[in-house]
């Protein structure tokens, strides 16, 4: 209680030049107030007292992107300097009368303020649609938003509309202007379901996602290629690039049901599509090259209404599914390298967990580790993979990608259940981490309150 109030809500745990902080906020005599705390892992102690670091005398609210935290708390990617971003409570309910006004405080790495100021969206709630957000080494902040023509918050408006009913701009906020730089991107007849901003290791970044044609029924799940645009640190774009996935990938590892409703939806001009496509990793090489990588991402939520003796009672149950992953590369020229599609079918209960995968790669391979059924080793291009049930085991698989010539290969490392006689719980590939060009460590948990380390070299 020395540090922490009672009524206190912890926002984040970062590090910030070398040293680790909890950041949390109190709202008290109507004050919002963001305080830092700096942790001694060393000795596993506090270290100092807590220090206030923003009073906003208004009300704020959870911004879009990080729903349930009042304060986004945003190291730049060097992690030397710190920026805070928050959002105030909207002065009308009416999100068409509405405009957001987004507070923005930059820290140096001491956490002693170097800016603040606040920032009137130009648009109504309405009209935007906040898709994504990064920070430079630098504290630009950049911001995605898809901003509708109209009130109707609808991607298009009628079936039968070609043309999106909205476009993206692109916000840069410096932390020493007031002035708000806004890029517009032209979609035209390209519906983009997604976009989300990467970094660069040359500087700028790129904005990389997904689009559709507009046609068929629930296109704005559903995914036609991808699109790509490269960005430069003063917010502008300087190359658009788009690249349609074929049938014959869409069709790989599928039902003959979903083939033959591919091949339908092909002839009637409609297109086949991927659905619940999201871009996890992007990757540029020291050539200019660019590894996309993307998970087929999705929940599904059923509710079961049962009667008894008179009474009604319901049950609601959330899965969550990791699916098929889309690998592409872009060559230095802007030309598709190749593009392939691993087979996956993860189901579980409880968020990620043991689901998903892990990507690195080296000067001449792209590799991607996941937990699978093992049934699917070796699974014909003509059959659909066998489900792997979260907290169930599951064989560690890695598939590797050849970069040059995209030659795909896939092998089963081990069971989880038998390792030299014991089984590893509460697996996750949030826990594994490269160590060099070939090998990574995997952390789990024994059992005995016995944690376990083991490492693990690709050829």
């Amino acid at each position: 209680e020395k540090y922490f109030p009672k009524d206190r809500v912890i926002e984040a745990v970062k590090e910030i030049n070398n040293n680790f902080y909890i950041f949390y906020s109190i709202y008290e005599d109507k004050k919002e107030q963001l305080y830092s705390q700096q942790i001694d892992f060393a000795k596993g102690e506090f270290s100092g007292s807590p220090k206030l670091l923003i009073t906003v005398n208004e009300k704020i609210v959870p911004t879009y992107l990080e729903s349930g935290y009042k304060f986004n708390i945003l190291p730049t990617l060097d992690k030397k300097s710190l920026l805070v971003k928050y959002r105030k409570k909207p002065e009308f309910k009416n999100d068409k009368k509405s405009f957001d006004i987004i507070g923005l405080y930059a820290f140096d790495g001491n956490l002693n303020k170097v800016s603040d100021k606040e920032i009137t969206m130009p648009y109504t709630e309405r009209r935007m649609d906040n898709l994504d957000y990064k920070i430079d080494n630098k504290s630009n902040l950049y911001m995605l938003t898809k901003v509708f023509h109209d009130d109707s918050n609808d991607d298009k408006k009628s079936k039968n509309d070609t043309v999106a009913n909205y476009h993206i701009e692109l916000f840069t906020i410096s932390p020493d202007s007031e002035k708000m730089n806004i890029t517009k991107i032209e979609n035209k007849d390209k519906f983009i379901t997604r976009l989300w901003m990467f970094d660069s290791p040359k500087g700028g970044a790129f904005v990389g996602g997904y689009y559709n044609n507009g046609k068929g029924k629930d296109f704005a799940d559903n995914c036609d290629g991808i699109i790509l645009y490269k960005m430069k640190e003063d917010g502008s774009l300087t190359d658009q690039y788009s690249y349609q996935i074929p049938l014959d990938l869409i069709n790989e590892y599928s039902s003959e049901k979903e083939k033959k409703r591919n091949n339908k939806k092909e002839e009637k001009g409609e297109g086949a599509k991927i659905k619940n496509l999201k871009l996890k990793d992007l990757h540029m090489r020291e050539d200019g090259s660019i590894v996309l990588v993307g998970e087929q991402d999705y929940t599904v939520t059923t509710t079961i209404t049962s009667f008894s003796n008179g009474s009604t009672s319901t049950h609601t149950s959330t899965s969550y599914y990791f699916n098929d992953i889309i690998a592409a590369k872009i060559n230095p020229d802007g030309k598709l390298g190749w593009m392939k599609k691993i087979p996956k079918f993860q189901r579980g209960g409880a968020g990620q967990g043991s689901m998903s995968y892990k990507f690195f790669c080296n000067d001449t391979d792209n590799f991607f580790v996941f937990l699978d059924n093992v049934k699917n080793i070796d699974l014909p291009i003509d059959k659909t993979p066998a489900m792997h049930s979260d907290k169930y085991g599951g064989y560690l698989t890695a598939v590797k990608i050849n970069d040059k010539t995209g030659e795909l290969k896939k092998g089963s490392i081990m069971n989880l259940r038998e390792i030299e006689d014991f089984e590893l719980y509460q697996f996750s590939t949030k826990r594994l981490t490269k160590t060099s060009d070939t090998t990574f460590v995997l952390e789990a948990y024994k059992k005995k309150k016995e944690d376990v380390m083991l490492k693990v070299t690709l050829k």
